[in-house]
């Protein structure tokens, strides 16, 4: 049996389980954190919004209780997992920031390999293969972090790795070739516009 109640802070309606009367809970909508009210009379109906008691300091954190919210299906209290299942990263991403950390990696290997060469050190494109290479490992490293979706998408760095094929890079040639597929696929755009 669940019983129907109102979030104080944003008046959002919930219905919660028997078991989670009198604990604190978390609404899905606002992340406001109250105590539900511990009984309800027993000729009420069902379906009663009440405003619980303001919340006191030294009410303990909720933990995994599950609240219903009326206008959607069963969902999780716990805020951060509510942000994570709107921003959800698509494998498609992570699939790029791997290849991009990859590609930046060989690329830093392959110009400390031709600058440890006598001409090496003349030929530009051992700066340019380090320098992208950078660039890669810092992207990849971004875009495999929690706040993927604030970064930019990496269709220049995915460009930077093609041009690498003036030192005779094949790998970063096939991977930056991936990585503008993966780029232009619509759940990869929507995930960057988000």
């Amino acid at each position: 049996m669940s019983f129907t109640i109102a979030c104080p802070s944003c008046q959002r309606t919930l219905r919660v389980p028997e078991n989670l009367l009198g604990q604190a809970v978390m609404c899905p909508s606002c992340s406001h954190t109250f105590t539900s009210p511990e009984n309800f009379e027993e000729e009420a109906p069902a379906r009663r919004s009440t405003v619980p008691p303001p919340e006191t300091e030294d009410e303990p954190r909720p933990s995994k209780r599950r609240v219903i919210d009326d206008d959607h299906d069963e969902v999780d209290d716990d805020a951060p997992r509510r942000f994570r299942r709107r921003h959800e990263k698509p494998s498609k991403v992570q699939a790029i920031a791997i290849m991009t950390l990859v590609g930046g990696i060989l690329a830093t290997l392959t110009a400390v390999g031709i600058m440890a060469t006598i001409y090496g050190l003349c030929w530009p494109g051992a700066y340019y293969s380090l320098v992208m290479g950078i660039m890669a490992i810092v992207k990849g490293s971004q875009l495999l972090g929690d706040r993927a979706s604030a970064q930019a998408p990496p269709s220049g760095i995915a460009i930077m790795q093609i041009v690498n094929i003036v030192n005779c890079d094949f790998v970063n040639l096939t991977l930056g070739i991936i990585n503008l597929v993966f780029l232009s696929d619509k759940e990869v755009k929507d995930f960057f516009k988000g």
